[in-house]
């Protein structure tokens, strides 16, 4: 074999073995890219259905879209967050409504690139809680009483005077206690749903002696506007 076609040869095998080399590199490129493009939607996906899940009006801690109970959402446990939102098992979460973290798992280690970023959600929500509310009046003097904002229960106590009676107890004016007899103790009333609301009472005779009386006690919702912050590790 002349000295030329060695040379020729020889070059040959050298372009193979650099081809092959890319061409190996270059699949490993392309796994790593789809792998953190895989990884990444998974990711949104995970705290997207954990955040929907969190806002969703159906949910145990909530009392309507977008509206927490302050209670039961500062009860919430990573065994109530996986069961909702099951993408998000095994994977770092926290969760924040304001400035408070409500629950948290795993680190999120240091950040080296855009593949590696946690993915963070917010929301607007409003967090409400019951304050208990109560109004007794004077039955010689007083007949009903406005409930501004309720929740749907209260309870009526009536303590008429002697030679007094409380036949009927009106809310908006739908009727939610009678008796032509007399109403005389403690009475579960559920309330209709309108608001400011008044009860009122309808009375005979002005009674003898003390003065009668007639008690409403309720739960009236207050509440406040948070952020909620939900995130969520590769």
């Amino acid at each position: 074999m002349t000295d030329r076609a060695q040379a020729n040869l020889i070059g040959f095998a050298v372009a193979v073995i650099v081809v092959v080399t890319v061409t190996v590199g270059g699949a490993g490129l392309a796994t790593d890219a789809l792998a953190d493009a895989e990884r990444e939607p998974a990711a949104i996906h995970a705290a997207e259905r954990l955040a929907d899940s969190l806002v969703a009006g159906d949910s145990a801690h909530a009392r309507g879209p977008n509206v927490l109970d302050a209670a039961a959402t500062a009860n919430l446990t990573l065994v109530d967050v996986d069961a909702a939102a099951p993408p998000v098992r095994g994977r770092p979460v926290r969760i924040s409504l304001g400035d408070d973290v409500l629950l948290a798992r795993g680190a999120f280690g240091d950040r080296h690139s855009a593949g590696d970023e946690p993915v963070r959600i917010a929301r607007r929500v409003r967090v409400e809680r019951d304050a208990a509310r109560t109004e007794r009046l004077d039955l010689r003097t007083e007949r009903s009483v406005t409930l501004d904002d309720h929740g749907g229960n209260a309870a009526v106590t009536i303590d008429p005077a002697p030679g007094q009676s409380v036949t009927t107890v009106r809310a908006g004016g739908r009727v939610v206690l009678h008796d032509r007899s007399g109403l005389d103790g403690e009475y579960a009333v559920r309330l209709p749903s309108t608001r400011p609301l008044a009860v009122r009472f309808e009375v005979r005779g002005s009674g003898l002696g003390r003065a009668g009386t007639a008690t409403v006690a309720w739960a009236a919702p207050t509440g406040r506007d948070e952020r909620l912050v939900v995130v969520v590790g590769v």
